[in-house]
């Protein structure tokens, strides 16, 4: 029950709707700014879409500004529960484990809801205007790297490839709610959770940066596109996850090991 009260009250949150504003006008931004030739001369969906259409201001941006979208939407929730005492009511009917546990549940629902539910309206709408058919092999039509994870699934399932990229989206999406929750735990000033996914991605992204080690930045392995232009690109998908994962574990059950103790 409680997990389900949490997801409507954060389905109707005001930063919800802000970062699903956000994620739109990025994709609509994409759709403007994308290379005229893809946009009116080749009949294909795929080369519209963000994190694919590499010409577009879209694909670069959404990726990056998805922390704070996932932010925005969710991890603020206990700090909202505890500032505004609500917190002692929730556990007069479950314990703080519990809490805990559904309120990082329904986190990662709705953080995956905000990063992968414009990049599902954008295909919709491209899907039904352009052809899904397969891009016809040419050096012109390139969007996946050829030495890339991804790109015979690519160019023998684009359709099943690109829900496959959705998926990720929603998992990394989702993660960095939790991440912005946990993080509350700690942070004593109201708010600052919320930067606290941004922070987390843009360190992984100086750390690139600075050590010529690319594939290392989550913004440069998120877009699909991108995560191929490097050599295993899906395992460093796979570390930065299980990083995240572990990292959001550890820090709830010391959260909970402390509510025992106290």
């Amino acid at each position: 029950m409680l997990g389900k009260i949490e997801l409507i009250r954060l389905l109707k949150w005001w930063g919800f709707y802000v970062a699903l504003a956000i994620g739109l006008g990025i994709i609509i931004l994409q759709a403007v700014t994308i290379y005229p030739d893809n946009a009116n001369f080749i009949n294909n969906a795929y080369l519209h879409l963000t994190g694919f259409d590499d010409t577009g201001v879209g694909t670069n941006l959404y990726y990056l500004v998805l922390p704070i979208m996932s932010g925005l939407a969710a991890s603020s929730v206990y700090s909202e529960d505890l500032h505004g005492n609500l917190l002692k009511f929730i556990l007069r009917r479950v314990n703080f484990k519990q809490y805990i546990r559904k309120t990082l549940g329904t986190g990662f629902i709705v953080g995956g809801i905000v990063g992968a539910l414009p990049l599902l309206l954008e295909g919709g709408y491209f899907f039904t205007k352009y052809s899904t058919a397969k891009l016809p092999t040419s050096p012109d039509l390139i969007l996946i790297d050829r030495d890339g994870w991804g790109y015979h699934w690519f160019m023998s399932s684009p359709m099943s490839y690109w829900l496959f990229s959705i998926l990720i989206t929603f998992a990394f999406s989702g993660l960095f709610s939790m991440i912005g929750i946990v993080s509350s735990f700690y942070v004593k000033k109201k708010t600052v959770e919320m930067a606290v996914p941004f922070i987390f991605t843009m360190m992984t992204f100086f750390v690139a940066n600075f050590s010529g080690w690319d594939p290392i930045s989550i913004p440069y392995i998120l877009p699909p596109a991108f995560s191929n232009y490097y050599k295993n690109g899906q395992y460093y998908l796979l570390f930065w996850f299980v990083v995240g994962m572990l990292a959001v574990f550890v820090a709830a059950y010391h959260k909970e090991l402390q509510d025992e103790l106290d």
